[in-house]
């Protein structure tokens, strides 16, 4: 009997061992499977965020380079990228650039209002980020840099920006120009940054003070008030001088302005008013901060290109301020931006038939060359061309801004 009472016990403790391993491997399944779902989901959250990004990514491209296109567009229609109405617009003989200037800066006003109104939040940040990109800049600089970029528009017959339209409608020359803007941009980055952006201006320095503020206007009733001034001013220009006799014969001689003869109708004509082409580049800076949350600029795009020199390791840790600019989807904005500008003026150009535009159009070699050195000099020192400070600027309350205190 014992000896049974022994088997009997020896036996259940055997099952009672094997029920044990049982309920470890369930345990240890019950583990590993557990782990598994785990990773799966991370897996899923990561490729679900990697899909996220890629589509903004995508999407970020995609803006800026319709974007570009709209602006060479517009640009090339209003005729302000050919050197001889720049230069008759220095000494008042013609009046394309300043119609379709201030209808651009009057939209771009109105276009900030509305922003300001629906997603104030949006807007605070981009003229935050606007101001803390020139906290280094003083009256000094915007005096030398807008002086550069005058000389070197009348010597170059272009601006940052046109120039881009230039490429596009096929003045050769403007790659010269655009070599020389390199140029500007390195001899900027190596011999002149450092020494004129040591620190940041005090919050009461009268360069970070906003219009507004300074005439206890609401700002809201400031961007409507000037807005629709400057767009009025733009539009009653059209009336006093015509902007058919405005524009340079030399490029009649190739389009039509009838759009019955045109190809493509209106969108083949040679030119358009001034100020309804100022207007659509101005309204361009609503979509710009609204989908891209930056202000509207061209410039930077030159910087952007010569960064990627920085690339090189010795070359980045040399030139650390240029080398900021080398890397990141955003800072490519700017150039994808520049290169729809190309395409949209050649779509223009090939459109209206006057493509490629005569080498009357623009300058010889050796003045492109300096003029574009001495513009994007200028465009580095000032923090900005006409289209960065000029028309993004003067809604930012252009030199003259603040919100310090909410920094």
């Amino acid at each position: 009997m014992e000896t049974q009472d022994n088997n009997k016990m020896a036996l259940e403790e055997t099952i009672d061992s094997e029920d044990t391993k049982i309920l470890r491997t369930n345990g240890k399944h019950s583990d590993d499977e557990n782990r598994f779902k785990l990773n799966i989901s991370k897996n899923s959250t990561k490729l679900s965020n990697d899909k996220t990004t890629n589509f903004s990514d995508t999407s970020t491209i995609l803006y800026a380079i319709i974007f570009g296109i709209l602006f060479g567009f517009f640009m090339n229609k209003g005729t302000v990228f050919v050197a001889p109405t720049i230069r008759k617009q220095m000494l008042f003989q013609r009046f394309a650039m300043l119609k379709m200037f201030l209808a651009a800066v009057g939209m771009s006003m109105l276009s900030v209002a509305l922003l300001s109104l629906c997603y104030n939040k949006l807007y605070t940040k981009i003229l935050n980020g606007y101001i803390e990109h020139n906290r280094r800049r003083g009256i000094l600089h915007y005096l030398l840099g807008g002086t550069l970029i005058g000389l070197g528009m009348v010597t170059c017959g272009s601006c940052p920006g046109t120039v881009f339209v230039q490429v596009g409608s096929g003045i050769i020359n403007s790659l010269f120009t655009c070599l020389g803007g390199l140029l500007g941009t390195y001899f900027y980055y190596i011999f002149v940054h450092e020494h004129v952006s040591r620190e940041n201006f005090p919050s009461t320095s009268l360069v970070l003070r906003r219009v507004p503020d300074l005439l206890h206007i609401p700002s809201l009733v400031f961007h409507i008030v000037f807005g629709v001034l400057l767009l009025g001013t733009s539009i009653g220009l059209e009336f006093v001088v015509s902007w058919k006799s405005d524009l340079n014969d030399n490029l009649l001689r190739k389009g039509t302005l009838n759009p019955d003869r045109a190809f493509g109708h209106i969108f083949g004509m040679a030119a358009w008013p001034p100020s309804i082409c100022g207007a659509g580049v101005g309204l361009l800076q609503l979509f710009f901060i609204f989908f891209l949350e930056k202000s509207l600029g061209v410039s930077s795009a030159f910087t952007v290109f010569a960064a990627q020199l920085c690339r090189i390791k010795k070359i980045g840790q040399a030139l650390p301020s240029l080398n900021s600019f080398a890397f990141g989807l955003m800072n490519h904005v700017a150039l994808l931006f520049a290169l729809g500008a190309i395409v949209g003026s050649a779509l223009s150009s090939s459109l209206s038939q006057t493509i490629p535009l005569g080498a009357e159009n623009g300058t010889n070699i050796v003045s492109s060359l300096v003029g574009g050195f001495l513009l994007l000099l200028g465009a580095r020192c000032a923090g900005g061309c006409t289209s960065g400070q000029g028309i993004s600027g003067r809604h930012f309350e252009a030199r003259l801004r603040s919100n310090s205190d909410q920094l």
